[in-house]
């Protein structure tokens, strides 16, 4: 079977140090044969407006730096360990992933879903309202501030469905270093009794 494991890197997550980076690549690469990197750098600027910023500000200012900080680290853990880029992967979400007809014809299928679906709705929300409070930023209308910082969560879990095509896998296991409830759900078809078996998930931590 040919399998990718993707490493999930959110920018602005205080997590992804150098040190946790490093370890992590090297956990995950000695596990998994192929990885991929994933910093969805584009997609973050949704909960950075979210949190109050203008949108030229949460790009600019906000995602596309933490993004590229993290692509940084990762190059750098990359060459410590003499790791190729035919080893590790590191997706470019503007260029190869926004734009791409069968990514956007994926998030549609998943925006359908949260429109749809009370039990996918209230666990993308809640998902969501957890990064926003985590910010400790004044917010002062939440519900409004979560309609639109889902954009994140949805393009995350569209993408994992694009996946597989798009790295040429027949499975995609998405790493993370503590439970992912909403995602957990949805690959086991909990929202739509469909359960997505080109998808895996699975926690690794570098303690």
């Amino acid at each position: 079977m040919n399998e990718y494991s993707i490493i999930g890197m959110s920018p602005g997550n205080s997590y992804f140090k150098d040190e946790v980076v490093k370890k992590l690549l090297q956990k995950v690469v000695e596990k998994f044969s192929k990885t991929a990197i994933l910093i969805a750098d584009v997609p973050a600027v949704s909960t950075y407006v979210a949190l109050g910023y203008p949108e030229n500000r949460a790009w600019r200012d906000k995602a596309l730096p933490q993004g590229n900080n993290l692509r940084n680290r990762v190059e750098r853990a990359m060459s410590d360990l003499e790791y190729t880029n035919d080893k590790v992967k590191i997706i470019d979400w503007k260029n190869e992933v926004e734009n791409n007809p069968v990514y956007k014809v994926k998030y549609q299928k998943v925006l359908e879903l949260y429109q749809t679906n009370n039990n996918f709705q209230l666990s993308v929300n809640d998902a969501t309202r957890e990064v926003l409070e985590y910010s400790e930023k004044e917010i002062p209308d939440m519900n409004s501030a979560i309609k639109i910082a889902v954009h994140y969560l949805l393009s995350e879990i569209a993408f994992m469905e694009f996946a597989p095509e798009y790295l040429k896998a027949d499975k995609v296991t998405y790493i993370y270093h503590r439970n992912w409830s909403v995602y957990e759900k949805y690959i086991s078809g909990a929202f739509d009794d469909i359960p997505k078996n080109s998808l895996g998930f699975e926690i690794i931590t570098t303690e």
